[in-house]
């Protein structure tokens, strides 16, 4: 039988990056068998500076040669420099455990960008004195901000000619806040609000595009540039664009053209445009044929150089529209107003199809909820404009959607609009990072479904090049508490490694001298730091995240002495041992308002301490520093104790009363501990009981519990063996919990735990709360890593519905589990990845029962009946539970009452 060649190849996470700028990058593949057990026992990668080469099986650039590993993932590059702004051709092939070779795979591409010393030679340019305007105040953290000057859109031209037929054209640039990018009239790439988001004192990101088949004898580089956060109120200024054109001959030569003081510029139809506002376009500004040759630009201005940030390759997905929806009604508001309703909260905006007189001005305004009368509520935008203008030319069909905004909606008012408008007079865009989906969840419960499409769609619209809150508000910032909370959820759904890893560099670069770290990232603000412990402890758990879940051991070694200064910030912070004045936020949006209301800041803030140094003391550990392991393992110890001696009371860890009478436990305060096993082992079946009394008897089986503590909640209810307290608390659909969301018309996830409408800190699109997404995974299909990077898995589901389907592709392949169970039977189908195993546990259902793989009988009588090794199946633990190892391979699992 033949054995399939490697498939899925990527670099640094990427497929087919277009740029890298890292010396060493890292490859990765998957696998298939047709034959259960499966394994690589060695692999031969080969990466080539011409396609033709690698067709031909030439490694010039660096031929492995069969190298005996089981490894697919995190290979890095041992061939010779890479030299920039190239082209590089891949492919491997790998060896079975049978001994077969494969063919190779097929060829894969990356591209570098500025590699080791070498630099984007270019100089920043701008317009010299830019039409500014004053957008509304913006209040952070109860403080109102600088005020916010802005730039008018700023245009730029350049012209040149080549000198023959070109082999290869690349534009590598960065405009900052953002850029649309022109060659030959023709707009370059399908990216929206790019670069991605950075502290530009520190860095800024550039992209690459290649122009190859558009150069012609005359051309030009358009550019438009957009505010972003390169904005005055964030210590940045105006606008600026780097760009670098390399065009390679046929008959041998290289032309180089770059942004400098030769460039053109001049202001155009965009107009006012900013991240919280929107954007206004006047069409009657446009000058045709502008980002063509040939156009007379006398009447623009020289540009002038400018200084600018350093340069970092964009090794993220870039942000691209993914979806677009028609609305699902369309309503007349009144005095010449139409409220369109999209049907779903999305980030984005509405593209606009209009015919009409020059001059006329139609507005688009955005908003997530309308008021009784039906008429557009944008309380929950708080001071952002959320408003979008587009005044017309007068000629014919006019098309527009925005360049340089934003907006989170499902319904948008258009004003003024001449005619009567259709369906096809506005499309929401839905925008975001486009990372790929990597997960797939259904059940027999629609509640449940709804719920997951909820997380998936606020998951989505809070991808921004960084992890943010919220979409439609003047905020929208990278709160490490969203991060902590969500990554895991987010990452059994979409493949995040290397937009984290990404998020890594920006908290790193981030902290502080003496180790301390914001509460968002990039930190806009300088009030936000010292963050809270809670928050600040996004950065190890995300590096953990990174370990565990994409097997990225680089990761801690990249950031092991950022982490250790972090840690090393809280012990300075310490008083006794407890952290007494660093928490601000704690268990955020308890039910009922957004400050905790019962559980101590203190306590939260000294557990995230404890849950720091445990995890650096394992970081230590794996990375060869075994007395710092020891030194911060003792640390831990101390932590615990004095935590248990400041928080630990009678039958329950501290809350705070509400009145003399209040003795009613907490469920954050009881579970965080319970989670870490910080509770003396003659303690912890009170403390378990306090917190099922809150849960259940208190309380109904619902929560009482803000980010912190829901985050952390399912895994603790799994860690004392309740999945049926788990699933019934999801399940509840009154308030507190997402089913009441669903049950009052959510379509994403709410800030809190209340349906309000008005003004204030109530979001409803927000994914902190979607952390239990990630339980549907581990705890209804059972799906969790046990060693990093999935090579060994668990597959543990909890039969607390009729069905559940599951796939999620990891780092080493697609796993898929779906069940089912009937009256007499449950019925499991498991994929294993090739190189991986699965430790199965069958749950017990019946008293009596028995097993089938593939009709064959494996379980009798609590006893495991089948020894041949070739079923991929043996018993996993010396007990009468049925608990397997399960091989790479399909399988086929019946479980019948006997």
């Amino acid at each position: 039988m033949p054995i399939h060649p490697p498939f899925d190849l990527r670099v640094e996470y990427l497929r087919d990056p277009e740029i890298i700028d890292i010396p060493r990058p890292r490859f990765f593949w998957k696998l298939r068998s047709d034959f259960r057990g499966d394994q690589q026992t060695a692999y031969q990668i080969i990466v080539s500076s011409e396609r033709e080469f690698c067709e031909k099986e030439v490694g010039d650039f660096w031929d492995s040669g069969k190298v005996s590993s089981q490894e697919c993932t995190h290979i890095p590059y041992g061939g010779e420099e890479l030299l920039s702004c190239q082209n590089y051709y891949w492919r491997v092939r790998w060896w079975n455990i049978s001994g077969q070779v494969s063919p190779y795979s097929d060829i894969a591409v990356f591209g570098t960008g500025f590699m080791g010393t070498s630099k984007l030679r270019a100089s920043w340019i701008t317009m010299e004195e830019p039409e500014t305007y004053a957008g509304p105040t913006t209040v952070l953290l109860g403080q109102s901000e600088e005020p916010d000057i802005q730039c008018l859109g700023i245009y730029l031209r350049k012209e040149f000619k080549s000198r023959g037929r070109a082999t290869r054209a690349m534009i590598y640039i960065s405009g900052l806040g953002h850029y649309r990018l022109y060659f030959n009239g023709q707009r370059i790439g399908d990216r929206v609000l790019d670069p991605g988001w950075s502290d530009y004192n520190k860095v800024a990101l550039y992209s690459a595009y290649e122009v190859t088949d558009l150069v012609r004898e005359q051309n030009a580089v358009g550019v438009v540039l957009g505010n972003g956060r390169h904005i005055q109120k964030y210590g940045y200024g105006q606008p600026r664009l780097l760009c670098r054109l390399e065009i390679y001959y046929e008959k041998g030569g290289l032309d180089i053209i770059t942004s400098d003081e030769s460039w053109r510029v001049s202001g155009g139809p965009v107009r006012e445009n900013g991240i919280y506002f929107g954007e206004n376009y006047d069409a009657r500004l446009e000058q045709p044929g502008w980002a063509e040759p040939g156009f007379d630009d006398s009447g623009w201005q020289k540009a002038v150089t400018v200084s600018g940030p350093v340069l970092d390759a964009q090794n993220i997905p870039p942000i691209r529209i993914t979806e677009r929806l028609k609305p699902v009604s369309i309503r007349p508001a009144g005095e010449g107003r139409y409220i369109f309703d999209f049907g779903k909260n999305i980030s984005g905006w509405a593209r606009l199809r209009v015919s009409g007189p020059a001059g006329t001005q139609v507005q688009l305004r955005y908003g997530e909820l309308l008021h009784p009368d039906g008429s557009l509520n944008q309380a929950t935008c708080d001071r952002a404009r959320a408003t979008d203008v587009y005044i017309l030319k007068g000629d014919g069909l006019e098309v527009y959607e925005p360049h340089f905004t934003y907006h989170g909606f499902r319904y948008v008012e258009l004003d003024s609009f001449p005619g009567t408008p259709d369906e096809n007079t506005l499309e929401a865009c839905f925008i975001h990072s486009d990372v790929e989906s990597c997960g797939q969840f259904e059940s027999s419960s629609q509640l449940l479904n709804r719920i997951h499409h909820c997380c998936l769609t606020s998951f989505r619209s809070n991808l921004m090049s960084i992890p943010t809150d919220c979409p439609q508000r003047d905020e929208r910032h990278g709160w490490l508490g969203d991060v902590l909370a969500t990554a895991e959820a987010a990452s059994y759904n979409f493949d995040l490694a290397a937009f984290y890893t990404h998020f890594l560099n920006l908290i790193r670069q981030a902290q502080k001298e003496d180790g301390s770290l914001p509460d968002f990232v990039p930190p806009y603000n300088p009030a936000v730091y010292p963050a809270d412990p809670a928050w600040g402890s996004a950065y190890i758990s995300l590096c953990w995240h990174l370990y565990r879940f994409y097997g990225d051991r680089d990761i801690l070694r990249k950031h092991f002495q950022s982490l250790k200064n972090y840690v090393e910030f809280l012990r300075q912070k310490a008083t006794g041992n407890l952290q007494l004045g660093l928490g601000k936020y704690g268990d955020w949006c308890q039910p009922g308002g957004m400050v905790p209301k019962k559980t101590p800041l203190e306590l939260v803030a000294t557990w995230f301490y404890y849950h720091d140094v445990k995890i650096f003391a394992s970081i230590c550990e794996l990375v060869g520093r075994k007395e710092e392991s020891r030194q911060y393992q003792e640390l831990a110890g101390q932590i615990k104790s004095a935590f248990n001696r400041a928080y630990l009371e009678e039958r329950q860890y501290k809350a705070l009363r509400q009145s003399p009478v209040d003795r009613f436990p907490d469920q954050t305060a009881n579970l965080l501990p319970l989670l870490l096993d910080l509770v003396p082992e003659e303690a912890k079946e009170n403390v378990l009981k306090a917190l099922l009394e809150s849960l259940v008897i208190r309380h109904d089986y619902h929560l009482d519990t803000g980010v912190i503590g829901t985050r952390f909640l399912f895994e603790v209810l799994d860690k004392f063996g309740l999945p049926e307290v788990a699933l019934k608390i999801i399940l509840q659909d009154s308030y507190p919990g997402w089913g009441y969301m669903v049950r009052e018309g959510a379509t994403s996830l709410w800030e809190r735990w209340e349906k309000l409408t008005g003004q204030g800190m109530n979001s409803h699109n927000h994914a902190m709360f979607g952390s239990v997404d990630a339980w549907f995974y581990r705890g209804l299909a059972g799906l969790q890593p046990i060693e990093p990077g999935w090579k060994v898995f668990e597959v543990k589901p909890y039969p607390g519905l009729e069905e559940v389907r599951c796939r999620l592709v990891t780092v080493q392949g697609e796993i898929a589990v779906d069940w089912k169970k009937k009256d007499s039977e449950f019925s499991l189908t498991l994929a294993v990845p090739v190189g991986t195993r699965a430790r199965l546990t069958f749950p017990i259902i019946w008293r009596d029962y028995l097993i089938k793989e593939s009709g064959l009988l494996i379980w009798e009588g609590g006893q495991f009946v089948a020894e041949d090794p070739r079923l991929g199946v043996t018993l996993a633990e010396l007990n009468r539970e049925p608990v397997f190892w399960v091989e790479s391979g399909k399988y086929e699992f019946l479980m019948k009452k006997a």
